[in-house]
């Protein structure tokens, strides 16, 4: 059983720690507060409000001093810390709101322990916009350290059970970036982050995202996973975990890594809208392997990887999956791109496993021999149970775009056609701009006319009309120049298809 399949690591034992005001014998809720942290407890040169002068020089000062509820907000700097978050709080780091996967990494708040930086051992805790790197101990030979760059294991306290919400954050540089558990209690959201190069030696090494204690109603949404050398994201559910069920993995990017996603014992979940490519692993990008029951795959698009697009199976005998169906999906450039094993599919009928309206990378459909002529990704069905039946003769129009290439083209007229239509429409949306700004200025004239101004008014009004034509048409001028810099790419991009 490889660290790509399973990682089972054990928990730190902590005591939750609670706050209360009593006033007149009755436990009286304080107003929420907001606490500052910099690295010095000194005035931060590069941040100006209350991080000049913040209260705590450490995250673990701050969340002691917090109430639940409370919000922490941690300035830009390094803390080598193991920050443990016992209470429902709000963390902001420097980079709060601002999405993980295209923001330029300098003024960071970074959050890095050998250890373990980062454990949430209470509900519905938010943690928006930091780095979080350098887990490197092996908790199966350093008991009590996490492996994960984010931990949580809901049940092991009684304060947490989960719905944690992981925003903007870059984790990075861990044995496994984010362990991530819960119960059906709370959803949980885990949305623009960038999970990348978590390959540190140790249990659990080179997954992304990964779950041994259950997953449930959680939503893991517009992320980027990079070059994570097993998979981007690992999910656990029955017979291995007490829940794992309603997961929704949706509009992520896959870069480089192991794998995209696999599944193990998962219930009623839906894989959508996500773009994998360049895989390193000879398994499955999406790799179903025992014991899934209730799984959509739809709008996917998964291109060259090593291995295979979807692999459906039962390597650990835990029972074959069911329920599964497959539309809509790109699949372009792996040595199989869809692969059954003995064993993996139920009912084991023909026809069972629902695989329709896919686009296998060529107009004539994935080649099986059971597809006479088809050319396009090679599908191994071992039980008989695969219905391709009538496969996509174009790309998927709900999927990520399997190419570069402008609209999805995949052939020079094809891609003139788009560029030429996207010329036309930008100019029609030009002139009905430049409509509606005339007729604008011409209904303000005839009001401003109605006023029956003085001469001076007039002439300031004529002057404010003059400047805001002129930035108009400055503006209509750059967006064109703009345009016609990318359509000329465009053009050049058309002309080396093939006709």
């Amino acid at each position: 059983m490889n660290s790509k399949k399973i990682a089972i690591v054990s928990a730190l034992a902590l005591a939750a720690v609670f706050a209360v005001m009593i006033f007149g014998g009755r436990t009286t809720r304080a107003a929420a507060s907001t606490w500052y942290v910099s690295p010095t407890g000194a005035p931060s040169s590069t941040s100006g409000g209350s991080c000049a002068s913040p209260s705590f020089n450490t995250i673990g000062l701050a969340i002691a001093a917090a109430s639940n509820g409370d919000t922490i907000q941690v300035c830009v700097g390094t803390y080598n810390e193991q920050v443990q978050i016992n209470k429902t709080l709000t963390l902001n780091g420097a980079n709060a709101g601002t999405d993980a996967r295209t923001r330029v990494a300098t003024a960071e708040s970074i959050i890095t322990h050998p250890c373990g930086p980062v454990q949430i051992i209470a509900d519905k805790v938010v943690l928006d916009g930091f780095t979080i790197q350098g887990s490197t101990l092996n908790p199966t030979t350093n008991p009590g350290c996490f492996g994960a760059g984010i931990w949580s294991n809901p049940g092991e306290f009684a304060s947490d059970v989960g719905g944690h919400q992981i925003l903007n954050n870059i984790v990075q540089n861990n044995i496994s970036g984010v362990e991530l558990d819960s119960h059906c209690d709370f959803p949980t959201l885990v949305q623009f982050n960038l999970i990348q190069n978590n390959n540190n030696p140790g249990a659990g090494q080179g997954n992304g995202i990964q779950d041994n204690f259950g997953l449930c109603n959680a939503t893991i949404d517009r992320n980027k996973f990079v070059g994570n050398s097993s998979s981007g994201a690992l999910l656990f559910g029955p017979p291995v975990n007490s829940n794992g069920s309603n997961i929704t993995v949706s509009n992520n990017e896959f870069s480089s890594n192991g794998s995209a996603i696999a599944l193990l014992g998962v219930t009623s979940s839906a894989i959508s809208g996500n773009n994998s490519h360049n895989s390193v692993g000879t398994f499955g990008d999406i790799d179903i392997f025992g014991g899934v029951n209730g799984l959509s795959v739809t709008c996917n698009n998964l291109a060259s990887g090593a291995g295979r697009g979807i692999q459906v199976e039962d390597p650990f005998a835990v029972g074959p999956n069911s329920n599964v169906t497959i539309n809509t999906n790109n699949i372009s450039g792996y040595p199989v791109g869809l692969e059954e094993d003995l064993g993996g599919y139920t009912p084991a009928t023909p026809n069972s496993l629902d695989a329709t309206n896919n686009w296998w990378g060529s107009p004539t459909g994935p080649t099986i021999a059971s597809n006479p002529g088809g050319t396009g990704e090679p599908i191994v069905d071992m039980d008989g149970v695969v219905n391709y039946g009538s496969f996509l003769t174009s790309p998927s129009i709900c999927a990520p775009c399997p190419n570069s290439n402008p609209g999805c083209t995949t052939t020079k007229k094809d891609c003139h056609k788009f560029v030429e239509k996207q010329e036309k429409d930008f100019n029609d949306g030009q002139k009905a701009d430049k409509k509606t700004f005339d007729d604008q200025q011409k209904d303000a004239k005839k009001a401003f006319d109605a006023t029956h101004p003085t001469a001076a008014q007039r002439k300031a009004f004529d002057e404010g009309q003059k400047n805001d034509k002129k930035n108009f048409d400055d503006g209509q001028k750059a967006a064109k120049d703009a345009f016609q810099v990318q359509h000329k790419a465009n053009e050049r991009q058309c002309n080396q298809l093939p006709n």
